[in-house]
């Protein structure tokens, strides 16, 4: 592109010049001869002829450009166009004919050669790798998968059974899961939770001496589990051994100090046992820890009642009616308090 506007410009200039040196003001008092018009219809075909040739040129050098940079020849000869001509010094003396300057602007519009420093365009692939050699580990005798099923332990046997006492529960069959809990135990005797499920079963389907044997080993196995304790007691009470219940319960009462039902077994049997001022006793201390307890108020009342305490039994009976009570207690109490006397009848 830079040298199509070099030969533009070199021939706008020669223009120039040439005007410029015939009306340079050496002969001015003279007048010019009229130009015939033959001569300057030759001049204007000559003029009109070498248009044509530059055009060519510039096509020519526009598509060899185009070619070498990938762009269109048209782009090319619009920019050269529309590029600004600037003017180039030319001596005056040397005037070169058309066909001259035209074999000079094919001579200049040659594709110049490349340049030594041309960008060298280096592939990004990757040289193909060497194939990885697999090598096969032969695995040890210890790391081999077994098929034989392993043996459960005793734990996860004792956990199984009591899954399927609980399940035989769900299902109203009492002596399937019986049988399923003394499984549990036989796998794992230090079993609390099944012991305990078990001695209740024993106890609703009166098999006390049975729920006595699992629930001394239980407390053999756990010393410290309440609920042992409290079954145990309740299983005295059942067989007629208040004494025995009052004595289980009494040496637990660090255990049982944040139950209220501990308080009213602990009362209850004791008064069973004959020991009314041992069970009215556990009545205040129960109490105190459960002030709100409306069981607890109505035992302190009767046992007052038996202990010939009448104004003060009838002062825990109106206390227990701000509580909340049991249909059959709340009766009871206000057959008390009205004159009616006698102990509630559990239905």
């Amino acid at each position: 592109m830079s040298l199509i506007n070099k030969v533009l410009r070199d021939l706008e200039a020669r223009e120039r010049d040439q005007q410029t040196s015939q009306s340079r003001p050496v002969l001015a008092d003279l007048r010019a001869a009229p130009e015939s018009p033959e001569r300057s219809r030759v001049s204007r075909a000559t003029w009109l002829l070498f248009a044509v040739l530059i055009a060519a040129i510039a096509v020519v050098v526009a598509w060899t450009i185009g070619r070498g940079s990938g762009k269109a020849p048209a782009a090319v000869v619009a920019r050269a166009s529309i590029a600004p001509p600037k003017a180039v010094p030319v001596a005056p003396s040397a005037v070169a004919s058309p066909k001259a300057r035209a074999s000079q602007a094919i001579l200049r519009a040659r594709p110049l050669a490349k340049p030594a420093h041309a960008p060298v365009f280096v592939s990004s692939a990757r040289p193909p790798a060497a194939p990885h050699r697999v090598t096969h580990r032969a695995r040890p005798a210890s790391a081999s998968i077994s098929r034989h099923r392993k043996p459960l332990t005793a734990t996860e046997q004792a956990q199984a059974a009591y899954r399927r006492a609980v399940q035989a529960l769900q299902a109203g069959d009492s002596g399937q899961a019986r049988a399923a809990l003394r499984a549990a135990l036989r796998a794992r005797p230090a079993s609390l939770r099944p012991a305990l499920l078990l001695a209740t079963l024993d106890i609703q389907g009166a098999h006390l001496r049975s729920a006595r044997q699992v629930l001394r080993a239980a407390l053999h196995a756990h010393p410290r589990a309440l609920p042992a304790v409290m079954l145990l007691a309740q299983v005295d009470l059942r067989q007629g051994r208040p004494a025995d219940a009052a004595r289980t319960l009494g040496g637990a009462q660090a255990l049982g100090a944040a139950s209220h039902s501990f308080w009213a077994l602990l009362a209850a049997s004791r008064l069973r046992a004959g020991d009314q001022a041992g069970a009215l006793s556990a009545y205040r201390n129960g109490l105190k820890r459960f002030p709100g307890d409306g069981s607890l108020w109505v035992g302190e009342g009767l046992v007052e009642s038996q202990m010939g305490h009448t104004g003060r039994a009838h002062l825990a009976w109106r206390q227990a009616l701000h509580c909340p009570l049991t249909p059959v207690l709340a009766r009871f109490v206000q057959a008390q308090l009205q004159g009616g006397g006698g102990a509630p009848q559990k239905r």
